[in-house]
């Protein structure tokens, strides 16, 4: 029950993510540099995760850290009632980032923990939509504010950081089942604690080929869907023209359709589809909302036709989404088994900083060098290459499951989803 109420409030957070670059462009007025920027603070904060997830592993007090990303993440928005630049803007969006490279891997260990794995997905699909349904409800009630009194953003933030906060104290709540057996470490030297993850990283990259053919696909798509944020807004705002509303009724509604009204149906598909040919199908669906935005650049003159088919974009890029976001959050736990999933989820979330640092800066330098509609194009690329190479590893696994007799309940399902 504290997972749904905390869900109901971290919507208002996630409204923020959708329309963040929106506010920073049309109230801000943040420059295209400033963009790509704050474009890389999400991926690059992410990058310390995996410092995150061993001391989150090795903590016997797990609620603290609840606790401390709602205060330096979430409250510090607070502060937004004095914002007036993009820099302090852009500093406020660097500590939300920061805390929630801790809060991703401490919550995918309630959900291993506490959730039966074969209706894990599922629980976590209603628990997505009904924070997205909030973040819907927020997200067209900010755009027919801002486009009232554009300086009311402020009041927006300040509502952001205080339900992110309850958002993050409910979780604090959570009694975590110790169920699987936690890696006991010592304390160790500066240099150990400093070194001991990094290695670690690799170390399981190495072991568990599957989990690292699971994120190269993942950073293949997070490539092509990183490079494009910097440039999204200066395509809705500087070249259609849309008013807040228009802006938050692609980006923050119809982009989270998809979540709202597939999430639990497409979790519980999870659980029963091998995460590979699970996000091939996803990754190869996402191809068509890059497109649609080329298509919809070359209309020329006066048109209500690009807004249509941005609009359609973002319908297709929210079904899309939903079954990449179930398998963002669910796929590590699926590959972690009886192992801390703290730790799997830790390490994916830090390959989006390491891809955070190349995407942003190449889609700022094509868009400088060629144009927009080259960003979109090779966007989609990265998309379909993505999407082919997960099929293939799913042929693969299926190949292999058919030569290995099947041992346990688990492997009896993938063989028959295959």
């Amino acid at each position: 029950m504290l997972l749904l109420f905390a869900a109901l409030f971290n919507g208002v957070v996630q409204s923020l993510n959708q329309t963040q670059d929106i506010i920073a462009r049309k109230a801000l007025h943040a420059a295209d540099w400033q963009l790509m920027l704050m474009t890389m603070i999400w991926p690059v904060a992410n990058f310390f995760s995996i410092w995150w997830g061993r001391l989150f592993e090795r903590s016997s007090h797990k609620s603290r850290y609840f606790l401390i990303t709602g205060i330096i993440g979430r409250l510090t928005l607070v502060y937004a009632v004095w914002l007036t630049t993009m820099s302090e803007y852009l500093v406020l969006l660097a500590l939300l980032y920061a805390s929630n490279s801790l809060l991703v891997p401490a919550q995918n260990s309630i959900y291993q923990r506490n959730i039966d794995p074969h209706r894990r997905a599922r629980v976590y699909g209603i628990t997505l939509s009904l924070s997205m349904l909030v973040s819907i409800l927020v997200t067209f009630a900010a755009g027919r504010l801002l486009d009232i009194r554009e300086q009311s953003f402020r009041w927006i933030l300040v509502a952001t950081g205080i339900c992110g906060f309850i958002s993050s104290a409910l979780l604090a709540n959570v009694r975590i089942q110790h169920t699987i057996r936690e890696k006991i470490c010592g304390q160790g030297s500066w240099k150990e604690a400093l070194l001991e993850p990094i290695t670690g990283a690799f170390r399981l990259l190495k072991e568990d080929k599957a989990f690292a053919a699971f994120e190269r696909s993942f950073s293949l798509y997070g490539m092509g869907f990183i490079m494009m944020q910097p440039i999204i807004p200066i395509y809705l705002v500087d070249k259609l023209q849309l008013s807040y509303t228009n802006n938050f009724l692609a980006k923050g509604i119809l982009s989270q359709m998809g979540l709202l009204l597939l999430a639990p149906m497409l979790g519980k598909l999870h659980d029963r589809t091998h995460p590979f040919r699970f996000i091939s199908v996803f990754f190869g669906l996402l191809v068509v909302f890059p497109l649609l935005f080329v298509v919809s650049s070359l209309w020329q003159g006066q048109s209500l036709m690009p807004v249509l088919l941005v609009f359609l974009a973002y319908l297709i890029f929210g079904i899309a989404m939903a079954g990449v976001n179930i398998s963002w959050s669910m796929g590590s736990i699926f590959f972690a088994g009886e192992r801390d999933a703290s730790i799997y989820q830790s390490l994916h979330v830090t390959l989006t900083g390491v891809r955070g640092l190349i995407a942003p800066v190449l889609g700022y330098a094509m868009l400088k060098i060629f144009s927009i509609t080259a960003v979109f194009v090779v966007a989609a690329v990265f998309f379909l290459v993505a999407s082919l190479v997960s099929y293939r590893d799913y042929r693969k696994v299926r190949k292999e499951l058919r030569t290995v007799p099947a041992i346990g309940r688990d492997e009896d399902k993938l063989e028959a989803s295959a």
